[in-house]
């Protein structure tokens, strides 16, 4: 840049910077007058000998209303009744250390819960095989589809609309037989 553009730059820049303390400024005068180069320039107080007073009006000035007392609210009609919480939950089907001889693989899976399963709150039904989940569920039975032969473990849980396991079973094992034809 050329000094000329710097000087204009700096100069624009002060009288920018003359406003915003003009205005930032709870005066009720200000002096304004024109220097020699023709940039006008703002003050509270007339340092130059040509300078004019201008009248400023009041400072705007705003009072915000007062904020409303929140309307208590009728706790029965807002409450949602708590679930009852679930006494028991159990593997029914397969029984413990039961052995199934089926090539397809296919396991029913059911469970015993008390009390029934909470459907209007979103509760449901979690089938963990061998750790890993496996179905995710309202209804009972459930089959779980081509089973690997040996022996596996079943854990039922019930969680609800966000996840939170509200009951868990105790693990169950059961031995699966598929025969198996290896050509050698």
């Amino acid at each position: 840049m050329t000094g000329e553009k710097l000087r204009g730059k700096s100069m624009h820049l002060r009288l920018l910077l003359a406003l915003l303390f003009l205005f930032a400024m709870p005066t009720s005068a200000a002096y304004k007058w024109t220097m020699p180069d023709g940039s006008v320039v703002f003050s509270d107080q007339p340092p130059h000998p040509d300078a004019e007073k201008i009248t400023l009006p009041p400072t705007q000035t705003f009072t915000a209303p007062p904020i409303p007392k929140p309307k208590p609210q009728n706790k029965a009609a807002t409450e949602v009744p708590a679930s009852p919480a679930y006494v028991s939950l159990k593997i029914s089907q397969p029984a413990q250390d039961q052995t199934f001889h089926n090539n397809t693989g296919n396991i029913s899976v059911n469970v015993a819960l008390n009390p029934a399963l909470n459907t209007k709150r979103g509760h449901q039904f979690v089938i963990e095989l061998d750790g890993i989940v496996v179905a995710t569920t309202a209804t009972m039975p459930v089959v779980l589809p081509n089973i690997d032969r040996g022996s596996h473990t079943l854990r039922a849980r019930v969680i609800d609309n966000a996840g939170i396991t509200l009951a868990s079973s105790e693990e169950s094992s059961f031995h699966l037989f598929r025969v198996s034809v290896n050509r050698q």
